[in-house]
Formats: C-alpha cells, structure tokens, sequence
C-alpha cells in the first residue's frame, strides 16, 4: 500500500510528518530521509494495531496539489 505523507521543516531544523488518512501517524528526524524512514516505520505500525484491532485500513484513491495565490 502507499500513503501520502506531508513533511514540513520545523523551526528547530527538523522534519516532521504526518499522513492525512492515518490521523494517528506522525515522525520527525534530523534529515528528510530520516524523517521518511520514520513516517514508513510509524505507518506500518499503526496499521499494524489497525488490524489487529479490526479498525478500518484506508486506502488512498488519489491526491491533487491546490494552488492557492496569497
């Protein structure tokens, strides 16, 4: 499965993720790929627990960038 994820650059330097269909999934690491390697680990268990649960497992059908003048 693949899964959007949304990576920002904190103040402090890090980068932090999140994924908009798994609310629950976030990770930061000192390098964008660390940061990467983070979400892909933290993603995997919380759909994991998911399972195990008999929650729902999501499945993303597409994304889209908006560009929004400001």
């Amino acid at each position: 499965m693949e899964y959007t994820v949304v990576i920002r650059k904190a103040p402090d330097g890090f980068y932090i993720a999140s994924c908009p269909l798994i609310p629950e999934a976030h990770a930061q690491g000192k390098t964008h790929e660390e940061c990467l390697a983070n979400i892909k680990e933290v993603l995997e268990l919380c759909l994991e627990y998911r399972k195990e649960h008999g929650e729902e497992i999501p499945e993303e059908i597409g994304t889209s960038l908006v560009a929004i003048a400001v």
